[in-house]
């Protein structure tokens, strides 16, 4: 009995971190299915204008009422760290793609005969749909990482560690006091991190100690410790 309550308290914190990374795993391949049915409709949506030249409205609308949360999903896949347009006369840094192009279709059909524009649209179509595979690369690399680590129990508990260290930022986002992307931001800051893997090597290696000692001489340990 004495060795079973840090047992048990290492396998509860592994627990807590598998059913973390399984969730997470289901939140992953939702994300991908949104992707993969925005970068179709956004095809789809290009195809009809440049091809058949007609302007998809309902499918404008479509897209346009979920470009910011597919811009957000995209990330770093999504953003371009410099842009310079010599045409329009700017430069600008973390230059959000997809956001700034598709209000620009609205005037495809009118300028198609524009070689010059259509040379710009043409490219940005192409570097829109390498931004959606590169993305769903990105979310593919991610899954199989989470799958390779599941059947990993230091990394599971390292996990659960995170998962309560992480509890008061992901309380504060359920009842609205910060958004999800300022709880991403938080949840990945280096000093979280550091204190991340501290108090998971600190916590794992205590248990191990419990086991070995017993939880009675371990807990005499730490009270002489503190003392």
């Amino acid at each position: 009995m004495d060795k079973l309550i840090p047992i048990g308290i290492l396998l509860g914190v592994a627990i807590i971190g598998f059913i973390s990374k399984f969730l997470e795993l289901g939140d992953i391949r939702s994300r991908y299915e949104f992707t993969v049915e925005y970068r179709n409709k956004f095809i789809n949506f290009l195809n009809e204008l440049f091809q058949k030249r007609s302007f998809n409205q309902q499918l404008y609308y479509e897209l346009t009422g979920k470009v910011k949360e597919m811009q957000y999903e995209l990330g770093a896949d999504g953003v371009y760290a410099y842009v310079q347009d010599n045409l329009k006369g700017y430069a600008t840094n973390n230059y959000e793609l997809l956001v700034n192009f598709l209000p620009e279709t609205r005037n495809a059909i009118r300028n198609q005969g524009n070689i010059i524009l259509m040379e710009r649209w043409n490219q940005a179509v192409q570097d829109c749909d390498d931004m959606f595979l590169r993305h769903l690369g990105t979310l593919k690399l991610a899954e199989e990482k989470i799958k390779r680590s599941l059947k990993n129990p230091f990394s599971d508990f390292a996990e659960g560690v995170k998962l309560i260290i992480s509890l008061p930022v992901l309380l504060l986002k359920w009842f609205g006091f910060i958004s999800a992307e300022s709880s991403t931001k938080i949840k990945k800051n280096p000093i979280l991190k550091i204190i991340n893997f501290f108090v998971t090597t600190v916590s794992f290696v205590s248990g191990i100690m419990a086991i070995v000692m017993g939880w009675n001489a371990f807990w005499a340990l730490i009270k002489s410790f503190i003392k």
